[in-house]
């Protein structure tokens, strides 16, 4: 059975060796869940970088040719002028219609870009089955890049309404929120794609331990890319630099992840708060628990989100969390750990509240059990019964 998987939301990376990496949301684990129901052909836009092999290995993950096929499209994102060259559009057009074809299964991660929808429309043209991955907020994901983004974010939002509709299989990342959102008439279940292992009471245990012994700043931490406005750290920056304005002692700012951090640190500027912010860089999915182990709290301040693994993740190491209340949030985030999108005195206040290191450990408590409903060994077995019966419609 030939599966094809099309996810216009990440892309290739190559090395100067001619290695091949994906950005670190998708490892080995990932894409072991859709081999184990036939083979597998990745379609993703290409990166037009090229890395030193030490930095791509360093950075991103690497993907293992001998396994899988791969297939990689022009990027018609960046830069913006590739959207208006028939040339690219007509190759992106072309190979996902000729992968589709080959196909016997097709699988749509994140409707509401070109690279979705095109192969939907494809599936639904050649009578493919199709299974939609619902992962996110398409408005608000389109709305935060730039004039092109807020035009395209109503007609992307209406897309990604339809294809629900006429979707016969979705899976859902979330329990109740996007399904509300993009309601389908088709199979459905709700089922996070994080991975978490390891979930050992001694990682709770040095959480605690931790917390008592501690005297030095706060250190806070957010997980995403620096160069999205929709991912809110501007908001945790400025919250900083009220806190600073109020005679409150300086927290340091973590930020893990890729991208310009141009603008993030002419905010901290303006702030008064550069020295409190501190880029951590791309790091490897294997590599994120050290550094969720080194903060005191995780802050997720992003404007729209399906269900962030970066805050399972983050729970999973019994890390206090902080986040806005957006998307699938709510499902985790303790309601009194929550603040509106946008607003950083609220946004202050909780950083207040979790100073407090007795508060920090009824966090870790509670953050580390509600970890334990999304553990790997409970969602597997959840997940794959679901694409079994997706790979088995009609045979």
């Amino acid at each position: 059975m030939r599966l094809l998987y099309v996810h216009g939301g990440s892309r290739w990376k190559f090395d100067t060796e001619g290695g091949l990496y994906t950005d670190t949301s998708s490892n080995q684990d990932v894409w072991d869940r859709y081999l184990r129901c036939g083979s597998l052909t990745v379609v993703l836009r290409r990166d037009p970088g090229v890395y030193p092999p030490r930095t791509a290995a360093a950075r991103f993950n690497a993907f293992d040719r001998s396994r899988a096929d791969w297939v990689a499209l022009p990027d018609l994102y960046r830069p913006a002028s590739n959207w208006f060259c028939p040339r690219l559009r007509w190759q992106v057009e072309r190979e996902i219609a000729r992968q589709v074809r080959l196909a016997d299964r097709v699988i749509v991660r994140g409707p509401g870009n070109v690279y979705a929808d095109t192969a939907l429309r494809w599936a639904r043209r050649c009578r493919k089955p199709c299974l939609i991955e619902v992962t996110g907020l398409v408005w608000e994901g389109a709305w935060y890049h730039g004039p092109v983004g807020k035009l395209a974010a109503p007609w992307r939002e209406l897309q990604c309404r339809r294809s629900l509709r006429q979707a016969d299989w979705a899976v859902y990342v979330t329990r109740r929120a996007l399904q509300k959102r993009y309601p389908t008439a088709g199979a459905s279940i709700g089922c996070s794609d994080v991975e978490l292992t390891g979930l050992d009471p001694r990682v709770l245990s040095s959480r605690l331990r931790r917390t008592s012994a501690q005297s030095g700043p706060l250190v806070i931490g957010t997980a995403a890319s620096l160069d999205n406005g929709g991912k809110g750290q501007k908001v945790v920056i400025r919250a900083l630099g009220l806190l600073r304005r109020q005679g409150w002692p300086p927290i340091e700012y973590r930020l893990a992840g890729g991208g310009d951090s141009r603008k993030l640190l002419a905010c901290a500027e303006r702030w008064g708060v550069r020295q409190q912010v501190k880029l951590s860089g791309c790091i490897r999915h294997d590599a994120m628990r050290q550094w969720y182990d080194q903060l005191d709290v995780y802050i997720h301040p992003s404007y729209g989100e399906g269900l962030s693994r970066a805050i399972l993740e983050a729970m999973a190491r019994a890390c206090p969390v902080l986040s806005t209340a957006v998307g699938g949030a709510g499902e985790l985030t303790d309601p009194g750990c929550l603040f509106e999108p946008g607003d950083f005195r609220q946004a202050a206040r909780l950083l207040q509240k979790m100073s407090s290191p007795a508060v920090r450990q009824a966090q870790a408590m509670a953050c580390f059990a509600r970890a334990q409903d999304y553990a790997k060994a409970r969602l597997d077995p959840l997940r794959e019964a679901f694409y079994l019966a997706f790979m088995q419609e009609g045979t």
